[in-house]
């Protein structure tokens, strides 16, 4: 008995080891298998997802590519093809003047201190994406003095000595065409944030020169007050050189220019709205924007007392504002010899200069703009933009 069991221990315990072993291995064969499968299906969840991802952006861009390719003109910078649109603006002016008055016979010589207010409407319409039509209504006055001429130089104490003044409203209108320096492209939503723009254009405009009457008639012996002193009068209407006299032709009172400017304008966020400065000029075909052109009359031919006073007022002892002037280093001379370096005054006789004809006036206009735009068509839904 002790050597069977001898013989079959051996092979017993070896028979119930391998059976445990196998067991042991057969559990853990398992677990190795789900852990498998579930590794396998995230990365095949995630390979779809990553497909799927792919595959949308691939197609987005594909309908942007074509969206760029059907809006394509040739190389152009921006937001594709133009849209015409309207645009509608207000304006504050500010007036100056160039002509006989000036302080200095000096192109584009003005006195600052006669800066006067103004205001005007526009509208337009831009056509293509560099130039715009537009029109325009303004208003702006502008004025001078031959007080602010310096008595001390040789070329200002003729004027300062002359003493004559005026104001002038003035009703403009205006077409031209205004030229952006950058093209822009799209609708008035792709409006470029800053621009620079040139303005060329025509006008016809009302003016009507007026000076105001002192308070006193320096030519009549004992110095009497004026007829209507202290009242502003057109001086158009008065003929100051002769005009009703028939010593010159009378000028008219609706006249043309040709306006040029120069402007800068800003985009302002979130709105149809621009904020423009613009620089400008009108040149003139008229030299009586100051009532003043050519040379005087004999103050003895004028009727009218305030033609008379308005024509020369070179005896006065005040400007027309009231301001003293120094009268101590002029003289009087009623001959034919006119204004020159030593100060003469009193030259209300045929033939004296008191102007220059050869020299058409200019006027300066400085504008702050604001605009509204307004697209022509119907408005682009957000999806197509």
């Amino acid at each position: 008995m002790d050597g069977s069991l001898q013989g079959k221990v051996p092979f017993f315990v070896i028979q119930v080891q391998s059976k445990n072993y196998f067991c042991v291995n057969k559990t853990v064969v398992m677990k190795m298998r789900s852990l498998i499968i579930f590794v396998l299906t995230l990365l095949m969840l995630g390979i779809a997802d990553n497909v799927e991802a792919q595959r949308k952006n691939k197609y987005k861009r594909r309908r942007q590519t074509n969206k760029k390719i059907s809006h394509y003109k040739g190389g152009q910078r921006g937001y594709g093809r133009f849209h015409p649109y309207l645009f509608f603006g207000a304006q504050l002016n500010a007036g100056n003047y160039f002509g006989d008055l000036a302080p200095v016979n000096k192109a584009a010589s003005t006195d600052i201190s006669f800066t006067r207010p103004g205001f005007g409407f526009e509208a337009g319409y831009k056509f293509h994406h560099s130039v715009a039509f537009r029109t325009g209504l303004n208003w702006v006055r502008v004025s001078a003095d031959d007080f602010s001429a310096d008595p001390t130089t040789e070329e200002g104490l003729p004027r300062y000595a002359r003493n004559l003044s005026f104001r002038n409203d003035i009703l403009e209108f205006q077409a031209g065409v205004e030229v952006s320096l950058l093209p822009n492209y799209g609708g008035i939503e792709q409006r470029l944030p800053i621009n620079v723009y040139l303005f060329l254009g025509g006008a016809v405009f009302l003016h009507d020169p007026k000076g105001k009457v002192p308070e006193l008639d320096y030519q009549s012996t004992g110095t009497p007050a004026a007829p209507q002193a202290g009242e502003w009068v057109s001086l158009r209407d008065l003929g100051t050189e002769g005009q009703n006299l028939g010593v010159a032709e009378p000028y008219s009172k609706v006249e043309f220019s040709v306006p040029v400017a120069v402007g800068a304008t800003m985009r302002l966020p979130g709105t149809n709205l621009n904020a423009s400065l613009e620089f400008g000029f009108r040149y003139l075909f008229t030299d009586y924007i100051d009532d003043v052109s050519t040379d005087y009359v004999n103050l003895d031919r004028f009727t009218d007392p305030v033609a008379r006073i308005m024509s020369d007022r070179s005896a006065e002892a005040t400007s027309f504002n009231g301001d003293t002037r120094d009268l101590s280093g002029l003289q009087i001379d009623n001959t034919t010899t006119g204004f020159n370096s030593s100060g003469f005054i009193g030259g209300g006789v045929d033939g004296v200069g008191r102007g220059n004809p050869d020299n058409d006036d200019m006027i300066f206009v400085t504008s702050i703009k604001i605009r509204y735009f307004m697209s022509k068509g119907p408005k682009r839904s957000a999806k197509f933009r």
